[in-house]
């Protein structure tokens, strides 16, 4: 039995997966990506964002995470600051799971090495090899036989020292070579997966995970789900969230037009999601918001365009005009698709996208939009896409190269609607939801 069946009481856990390469990308990393939030659905354990930039790490953000996953490589963008606020959010509760290459990061930050357990030395192995399960005791290695076999890039760490950790699993020496040049360590001593307490926080370590077929490892999988529950610990917070739904019974005591008193004919409810289906012009939310969460699913056809604005005045003449975008596009079949700066999950011809998450044409995609005293964030299928700062220097900067330098209403509005754009296209919207944020 998982781990993960007892911590569902009333909403999942929130997991930062973290998987920014500053050294060595491992191939493995879209596979994880994959693999990661699925497990955390199927056994009801936890929600996965995905970030690959680092720098997104603040004390704002971690707030709003149980638990943060490492798979990382060399010096990642953080600040002092930011590290400093890492290490708080540990010691005050908060779990950290390191997974492979996480002890491969973070050199020039000694206090990151002692958070983790130690650094990687080489690799002297990658075969088949033999594990010791030394404590069957744990959560995350309950399900595992004394000794088992498995064939991954098996590493050795400096700065370690099984005093200072629980120790899980370990290599058999007796299943490899140790006389090899490239063995450092004069103990034998290979420890794989450690546990161990950091303040009020838990850290979990495996230095498995190189190889395909082992994220593919019905034992890995249990050990990794089950690692990040007992890092996440009982302890967490379980406030609930009052998130409200934009797509109710009733959407035209939600949604109006655009300078207008109603809600156009051709946006319909049709089978429970809000469709474009004839043309209507832009809508517009009934009540107004400054600091939010909005999450909502949403598909186009072949070619189709699309937008979410938000901080929308009516005083413009459209809602373009003052309102910021998060692009809805199909990025293959529309020329704004072949300019990250104009794509899916952009800023609208202001901030791009790290890169294309989206799925599939017809297939909905996930997107989340957060608005918090200026700081804005762009999310796409539990994918970090941008973030930026409404008037800071960049901002500006940015704004006066664009379409809008000549707009003076454009991201000045802290508090606005929130509009969806009506680009002549078929449309579609579901589990579109809100809360405010305080």
């Amino acid at each position: 039995m998982l781990l993960a069946t007892a911590v569902h009481a009333q909403s999942r856990p929130q997991v930062l997966y973290v998987t920014q390469s500053a050294g060595f990308a491992h191939p493995v990393l879209p596979l994880t990506e994959e693999i990661l939030p699925a497990l955390g659905r199927q056994h009801d354990a936890f929600d996965i964002d995905i970030t690959r930039d680092a720098s997104i790490l603040t004390t704002d953000t971690l707030n709003r995470y149980d638990a943060v996953v490492f798979y990382t490589t060399g010096e990642l963008p953080m600040t002092v600051d930011q590290q400093t606020a890492f290490l708080e959010f540990i010691r005050n509760g908060g779990g950290f799971v390191g997974i492979h290459s996480a002890t491969d990061t973070f050199y020039d930050w000694p206090e990151y090495g002692a958070l983790i357990g130690g650094y990687f030395d080489n690799h002297p192995w990658r075969e088949e090899v033999s594990v010791r399960v030394e404590d069957q005791t744990h959560p995350a290695t309950q399900h595992l036989t004394e000794r088992f076999q498995i064939n991954d890039e098996i590493y050795q760490f400096k700065q370690w020292s099984r005093d200072r950790v629980n120790v899980l699993m370990s290599l058999d020496t007796q299943s490899v070579d140790t006389t090899r040049d490239s063995v450092h360590r004069s103990d034998n001593d290979f420890a794989l997966t450690w546990s161990h307490s950091y303040g009020d926080g838990r850290v979990f370590y495996t230095a498995l995970g190189h190889e395909d077929a082992v994220w593919q490892d019905d034992r890995f999988q249990r050990l990794i789900v089950n690692g990040i529950v007992w890092a996440i610990g009982d302890d967490r917070n379980t406030t609930t969230v009052k998130w409200k739904s934009l797509l109710g019974e009733r959407v035209a005591d939600t949604w109006r037009g655009y300078q207008r008193e109603t809600m156009p004919d051709g946006w319909q409810m049709v089978n429970g999601d809000l469709s474009r289906v004839k043309d209507a012009g832009d809508i517009i939310t009934t009540a107004q918001f400054e600091n939010f969460e909005l999450r909502f699913e949403w598909k186009v056809e072949h070619g189709g365009n699309s937008g979410v604005f938000f901080g929308v005045s009516e005083d413009g003449a459209v809602a373009w005009h003052s309102g910021p975008e998060y692009q809805l596009l199909h990025n293959a079949g529309h020329p704004d698709g072949q300019a990250a700066i104009t794509a899916a999950g952009s800023n609208y011809a202001v901030h791009p996208p790290i890169e294309d998450m989206t799925n599939p044409v017809g297939e909905w995609n996930r997107s989340r939009l957060r608005v918090n005293r200026g700081h804005v964030e762009h999310w796409m299928n539990g994918m970090y896409l941008l973030s930026y700062e409404i008037g800071d220097v960049e901002w500006q900067r940015r704004v006066t190269d664009s379409k809008f330098s000549e707009l003076p209403l454009y991201g000045q509005s802290r508090r606005g609607h929130i509009a969806i754009q009506d680009h002549g296209d078929p449309v579609w919207f579901r589990n579109m939801r809100i809360r405010v944020l305080d």
